[in-house]
Order: structure tokens, then C-alpha cells, then sequence
């Protein structure tokens, strides 16, 4: 499976930038150099470090008054958003990196905001910010994965509106299809044990439940993921239904939104079986599919 290009990467990011339901701010990344975003009710700004003055002030940034940093601000429109994946895909190639791959996306605290608490587990048990466990798991047992994928991806949040009632009334009624179903539908954040890079393996985090058998958990928006790990844990966002099709280990089981009501949990025995019971049809969303090993994904 290839990598993520640019124009899927402003595309993703537009997605993220319009699920975006309380003020968050996003980090892209490339070694040392970061370009920071923050989406507010009613607006959606940037600021960019000057690494290149000529070449910012050619894409449309402006030098900010109070340092050496570069600044952008437009209203939070529709359209608005659109051109924010635009202008800032085409920022972090011009001034982070020109390796699409090389792109790593995640979560930061506002500068006027801490870090969400820990979580406390039912039975008294904490998750360390950063090292995100299903309930009913140690957080001991976070191992990092061991695969490779052809080409990292810019992660970022993700999801529909609406999805965790989709979950939540599909898991009322039993209906495992009807879940996956949903569930394949939008797009998932799964964090990772640090921030993605083609010279090394696939940091994936994979759990381990109380019969000690690996789980990849998976949470249906950013949000949810920040409030059950806190704010700074990198993370892949992919369409759902391309992970599951481009599944990274068949030994490993699924955790979908850990924690969460709606949350569910499937040994890789009984995901494999739901997949073959249902024929995931991954659309031009999932991307284009085929080959071996993990999703390549890309973003926000």
C-alpha cells in the first residue's frame, strides 16, 4: 500500500479541522520543526516559526508582533476550513518537510490550558497521560508494535458526528454487524507509542486484556482519545474500514473507544470472524486498498 501524497494529507486535514468540536490545537511535525494550529468556536489561526521569511510571506503568513514566530487567522467558516487544509498542507511541505511521509500530526494543550488528569480505571487503577489502556488493563502491560508500514502517515482526529450514538444504539441491540458497520463508516484515531518515522518500525501501541491477549485500541474522535490519555499522545488517523481491511496483526484483537458506554472489545478470533461475515466495502474514503500490511494513512 503507498503513501500519503499531499493532496490526501490537506484533505484528511480538512476533516479534522471541520470534526473539531471544542478549542483544540494540532501540531504537525518533521523532526525538529512543528507549525501549530488552533481551531476555536469562531476562528482558526496559526503560527509557523520563521524558518524561511521569503518563503511564508510568499504562502499568505504574516510576521507576528510578538516574536520572531509567522501568524495566520481567518474566521471558522466552511469554506474557511477547506482552505486551512490547503494552506497548511502546503506550509509543512514547503517549510517542515518535502516527505509527505515524514509528516507526523498530534494533540497539544492550548497555551492557556493544562493537561486533562489522569484517568482512574474502574477498581481504582490510573492511566499515566501519554499511555492510553483499555479498562480493566494494567497500563503496564503498553507494549509498542513491531511492524513497519510502507510509508508513515500525518495522523489526526477523526469521526462523523453522531457515531458514538451509532455505536451506542447498535451495542444496545446487540447487533455486532450493525456496529461494525457504523464503525467502518468514519474515521479513528489510534495512538501510538511515539511519533512515526520511515528509518524505524511502526510505533503502534498494542494492550494486553486480562487473558493477556494483544489489542489494538482504537477511538472514534480525538477527544475521546485526549480525555481518556490527556493531551500529547501521537496518533495515526485512518479511515476505519481501511485499518480493518489492511488489519496490522490477525493475533491482535480490536478495542473500540475504551472506557466509553458504547465501548466494545473483540479477540482477534471474533474479529476475524465478524470481518469474514461482513464484507467491508472500504470506498474512495478508505483509500485505494490492496497490498500487504498496515494502512498508510494520512490527515490532520
Amino acid at each position: 500500500m503507498t503513501g500519503p501524497d499531499w493532496p490526501q494529507i490537506a484533505a484528511r486535514l480538512h476533516h479534522t479541522l471541520a470534526a473539531c468540536r471544542q478549542d483544540t490545537d494540532v501540531e504537525l511535525s518533521a523532526g525538529p520543526r512543528r507549525l501549530r494550529l488552533a481551531v476555536r468556536r469562531d476562528s482558526v489561526s496559526g503560527r509557523c516559526p520563521g524558518y524561511d521569511p521569503p518563503r511564508l510571506a510568499e504562502l499568505g503568513w504574516r510576521p507576528a508582533d510578538d516574536g520572531d514566530d509567522w501568524w495566520h487567522e481567518t474566521p471558522r467558516t466552511a469554506e474557511a476550513l477547506r482552505w486551512w487544509g490547503d494552506f497548511a498542507s502546503d506550509t509543512a511541505r514547503a517549510v517542515l518537510t518535502g516527505d509527505a511521509a515524514g509528516l507526523a500530526c498530534r494533540v497539544v494543550a492550548p497555551p492557556d490550558g493544562g493537561s486533562p488528569a489522569p484517568r482512574t480505571l474502574p477498581g481504582g487503577d490510573t492511566v499515566p497521560i501519554g499511555n492510553p489502556a483499555p479498562a480493566g488493563i494494567d497500563s503496564s502491560d503498553v507494549v509498542p508494535g513491531r511492524h513497519r508500514v510502507a510509508a508513515p502517515p500525518v495522523s489526526a482526529p477523526a469521526a462523523g458526528p453522531g457515531v458514538g450514538d451509532l455505536l451506542a444504539r447498535a451495542a444496545a441491540d446487540h447487533d455486532l454487524p450493525g456496529y461494525l458497520g457504523a464503525f467502518a463508516a468514519g474515521t479513528v484515531c489510534v495512538p501510538l507509542a511515539g511519533e512515526p518515522s520511515p528509518q524505524r518500525e511502526f510505533p503502534w501501541t498494542v494492550v494486553l486484556d486480562a487473558d493477556r491477549a494483544p489489542l489494538l485500541p482504537v477511538f472514534t474522535t480525538a477527544e475521546a482519545l485526549t480525555a481518556f490519555a490527556g493531551v500529547g499522545v501521537p496518533f495515526l488517523a485512518v479511515p476505519a474500514a481501511e485499518l480493518l481491511a489492511a488489519w496490522p496483526d490477525p493475533a491482535w484483537g480490536l478495542a473500540v473507544d475504551p472506557g466509553a458506554p458504547h465501548g466494545l472489545t473483540l479477540s482477534a478470533p471474533a474479529l476475524a470472524a465478524l470481518l469474514a461475515a461482513n464484507d467491508l466495502d472500504t470506498g474512495e474514503e478508505a483509500g485505494t486498498g490492496g497490498g500487504d500490511g498496515p494502512p498508510a494513512a494520512t490527515t490532520a
